[in-house]
């Protein structure tokens, strides 16, 4: 499907935060600024010139973040009121966790690993830490509202939970220094490798989270035609889908289609 509307947003927050990373961790080793292949991501904006990469692609992130989760909240407020579902200060609550998130994100990006460590660490905390509470609880508002596919919620809810569990691991092992009760080097490059892989994960599954977003981004910006033709499909996979309660079904794309519809035809019929 053509990306249109605002379903690019979420795109490119995720492409330019992963390729920024990647350049970031190529730049580190070709500099041989790493004495490891396995480093964490605060390793990689360490030394110059790998530093101001890491800057620049956690702040444009960080702004990219905000925004997204700015126009998520619009479209989970329109569709609460369409749905008669209450959950407005719900809703301005996890505005204020996922834009803490994003601070924190930038607070990453400025202060970093080096000459800051406790600051920047407290940002990562704070931009993983929070942002997993987002996700969690966004995904669960999501299956009652969302107009993408049963299938596309039920990854989104993996996802989220797949970062909780990886956030967890990364910090019984490294916060809390577990690593540090083993008795031979063998067993701290273990548990530092795991921390290492634990904390990737969690960004990577953090991220690609809002790639679950395109419908909802995209559906209410196309035209008549193109807005009739995806809640169409989204109303026949609900409604196909094994286990969907009746009531999940009266929530998303189909009640959403009749909405618009009856929208529709009361504009044509009682025109300004």
């Amino acid at each position: 499907m053509e990306i249109q509307g605002l379903a690019f947003l979420p795109c490119l927050w995720v492409t330019w935060t992963l390729t920024g990373l990647c350049v970031a961790y190529t730049v580190t080793i070709i500099e041989g600024h790493a004495p490891t292949y396995f480093l964490y991501i605060s390793e990689t904006g360490s030394y110059s010139p790998e530093s101001v990469i890491f800057t620049t692609v956690f702040m444009l992130s960080s702004i990219l973040g905000a925004t997204t989760i700015y126009f998520q909240y619009k479209f989970l407020d329109v569709q609460s009121a369409a749905n008669e579902i209450h959950c407005s200060v719900s809703q301005k609550v996890l505005l204020a966790v996922g834009l803490s998130s994003c601070i924190g994100t930038s607070v990453v990006a400025v202060f970093q690993v080096e000459p800051f460590p406790v600051i920047h660490r407290t940002g990562a905390v704070v931009s993983l830490g929070l942002g997993a509470v987002y996700n969690l609880y966004q995904s669960k508002y999501l299956y009652q509202m969302s107009l993408s596919p049963p299938c596309v919620c039920h990854i989104r809810r993996t996802l989220s939970r797949m970062m909780a569990g990886a956030l967890i691991s990364f910090l019984l092992l490294k916060i809390t220094l577990i690593y540090e009760l083993c008795n031979g080097s063998h067993c701290t490059e273990i548990c530092d490798a795991s921390a290492v892989i634990a904390e990737w994960l969690s960004v990577l599954t953090f991220l690609l989270h809002y790639l679950t977003y395109y419908t909802d981004f995209q559906v209410g910006l196309l035209s008549d035609a193109g807005q009739d033709a995806v809640l169409d499909s989204i109303c026949r996979s609900w409604t196909t889908a094994p286990g969907i309660p009746a009531a999940r079904v009266t929530s998303s794309g189909c009640a959403m289609k009749l909405t618009v519809t009856a929208e529709k035809a009361a504009g044509h019929s009682n025109p300004l």
